[in-house]
């Protein structure tokens, strides 16, 4: 019975949040416009909104548990899950502009403001479903546990964690599975140059850690547990979905490559931020 009741609980606020997220990005569509920008439209675009609101659900399913077990105010959850959602996506934004230009016409500027406000959607959501009415735990008093140098470096070291990650996992599935998808352009996909590459993800990895710090910051547990948590943070939101949005777009077999291959980067970039990032509470 309560784990019937766990799963219900669960379920609706994931549906919620994708509401909250399909809000935003309709929101946002309606700003675009207004600047002079439209989002795409194609024969497939019914699908493609699907693979959305499913993309969506599956998120809410991954962190709302999470934030639930979190002992965060309102505006302190709004915030976190906020970051996550944002900076994940957007560095995703960031890749997808220069690997599949063909599936992301838009430009950066109007794909981070669509992303900003679904993400507020879909962390509006979390905060007022899951926030619980318990003191909650102080960032300022965590940030405090080290001198601004110690994060710093900290910072530093996990951000270049994931450089290492991307190339070692990138350069092993680009030579096993995916160059000649690449060679072949199939799905639009596009090879840029290697210093494009570089800089992209140069600006990806500082976004990608700075997406968790907060979430350091906030859970309880022994490091292993946070270096876990985060690893599946990264991975899930980073990856799963827009794995997910990916569906019908890509081949299959390269989805499940690049799934494997997300993973490997992600998931060991949250184990090293966990590390060297979190901070241990009662």
């Amino acid at each position: 019975m309560n784990l019937f009741r766990s799963l219900f609980g669960i379920t609706w606020r994931s549906i919620l949040v994708a509401v909250g997220y399909f809000t935003g990005l309709i929101l946002a569509g309606m700003i675009s416009t207004v600047l002079g920008a439209q989002m795409p439209t194609s024969a497939g675009s019914s699908n493609s909104m699907f693979w959305f609101f499913i993309a969506s659900i599956v998120m809410g399913f991954i962190l709302c548990p999470i934030a639930i077990r979190l002992f965060l105010s309102y505006r302190q959850h709004f915030i976190l899950w906020l970051g996550v959602i944002f900076f994940n996506m957007g560095s995703v934004a960031i890749e997808g502009k220069y690997f599949v230009p063909d599936l992301v016409p838009l430009p950066l500027s109007v794909l981070f403001i669509q992303q900003l406000f679904a993400s507020a959607g879909a962390a509006l959501i979390i905060a007022l479903t899951c926030a619980k009415r318990v003191q909650p735990i102080s960032w300022l008093a965590a940030l405090q546990t080290r001198p601004w140098f110690a994060w710093l470096w900290r910072f530093l070291l996990s951000t270049f964690s994931y450089l290492v990650f991307y190339y070692i996992f990138g350069t092993l599935n680009y030579s096993l599975v995916t160059k000649p998808y690449y060679e072949s352009h199939a799905g639009g996909l596009t090879a840029p140059a290697p210093e494009v590459v570089f800089a992209a993800e140069l600006v990806r990895a500082p976004l990608i850690v700075l997406s968790i710090l907060l979430f350091l910051l906030s859970e309880h547990g022994e490091k292993r547990e946070l270096m876990l948590k985060a690893g599946w943070v990264l991975f899930a939101v980073g990856g799963i979905v827009p794995v997910i949005l990916q569906i019908g777009s890509l081949p299959f077999l390269l989805l499940a490559a690049s799934t494997v291959e997300i993973f490997c980067q992600n998931f060991l970039t949250g184990m090293a931020s966990g590390w060297l990032l979190g901070v241990e509470k009662p």
